[in-house]
């Protein structure tokens, strides 16, 4: 029992200048989605990362339509693949309407295009 440590509890009343914690407002949880998805989307702001971000982007798309087209795949892999895409449209056509991420969602979309057609 000696080697516990004791609790202090500070008890507010009107003799003191006690204030309490004033409550903040939480953010809406709907700003805090936009938010992670532009700082998720957004560019790199060093050269190197710039870069490599821009080349991944291009030569990614183009890895996997050449395997895509060149390999032969199994058909479960291929549905797969297709309902993915199916998935993946439908993701970005609601990324697209918010507009902090439209212009930079357009440019990757782009890059990815390219890397698309380098692949085929």
């Amino acid at each position: 029992m000696a080697d516990e440590q004791k609790i202090v509890v500070e008890i507010p009343s009107d003799r003191t200048h006690y204030s309490p914690v004033p409550i903040t407002q939480q953010p809406n949880k709907l700003d805090q989605f936009r938010s992670g998805w532009v700082n998720a989307i957004a560019l790199p702001d060093n050269l190197p990362d710039l870069l490599f971000d821009i080349t991944a982007s291009i030569t990614i798309p183009a890895l996997v339509t050449s395997c895509w087209v060149t390999l032969p795949l199994p058909t479960f892999m291929r549905l797969g693949g297709a309902i993915l895409a199916v998935v993946m449209v439908l993701l970005l056509w609601q990324m697209l309407a918010i507009p902090e991420v439209q212009n930079i969602l357009a440019f990757r979309l782009a890059l990815i295009t390219v890397g698309v057609v380098l692949g085929l």
